[in-house]
């Protein structure tokens, strides 16, 4: 009598239950990868709200010593000793390594006050609404949605938090630069004088008028 091999009972799994179980693990896989960035992100945001808290209490005791806060140019050199003795290293950005935004209430006399600002990654944090800002901007350049201030609103004066702002025309790198009292003059060494961004049209682009865009000196 001729015997037949027995079929197997059917362990194992089909292609439909494989490719299942993979797009279940990629799911979980990416759940897990935006937690793990979100995370990041929140300790990010929390060394830029430390470090600005330090760096006004290093301001204040600077005023309380020279009757005057620091000249705007002194957060600009990363890792640098120019607030010595008050602290070590001038911090910057955890992430960008870039210095954080240091503007004076009046452009004419830092004497009368400053603003200090950050780009927090969190856009959702409830202290950017707290300040007047949205989560794109304060009115100081896209992305500083946060800050302090020496004791006056952080927004800049007239900034509306619920408008869309209205984009500016695309900056062709150039001569000419934005004053810190929002004039567009020509430079001969824009890098050297603090400038975050030039222009190739005499007029700079129409883009003065955002505190953002000034040169430093």
């Amino acid at each position: 009598m001729t015997k037949f091999p027995q079929q197997s009972s059917g362990a194992g799994f089909t292609l439909a239950e494989l490719l299942i179980a993979v797009t279940i693990l990629m799911l979980l896989l990416l759940v897990a990868l935006i937690n793990w960035k979100n995370q990041i992100n929140k300790g990010f945001d929390a060394r830029r709200k430390a470090d600005i808290s330090h760096i006004k209490r290093v301001f204040e005791e600077y005023y309380n010593d020279h009757g005057c806060y620091p000249p705007l140019t002194i957060l600009g050199n990363c890792g640098g000793p120019q607030l010595q003795p008050y602290i070590n290293e001038v911090p910057c950005d955890p992430q960008s390594k870039l210095p954080y935004k240091y503007v004076a209430v009046d452009d004419s006399n830092i004497c009368r006050g400053y603003k200090l600002l950050t780009a927090l990654d969190n856009l959702g944090d409830p202290d950017i609404t707290s300040l007047g800002c949205n989560p794109t901007s304060c009115g100081y350049g896209p992305g500083y949605n946060w800050g302090t201030t020496s004791g006056v609103p952080l927004p800049a004066s007239g900034f509306d938090p619920n408008l869309t702002p209205t984009p500016t025309p695309p900056a062709e790198p150039g001569q000419y630069a934005c004053t810190p009292n929002g004039i567009c003059n020509s430079y001969g060494n824009p890098e050297a004088a603090g400038c975050p961004v030039t222009y190739a049209q005499s007029n700079c682009n129409n883009a003065c008028g955002d505190p953002g865009n000034r040169c430093l000196q």
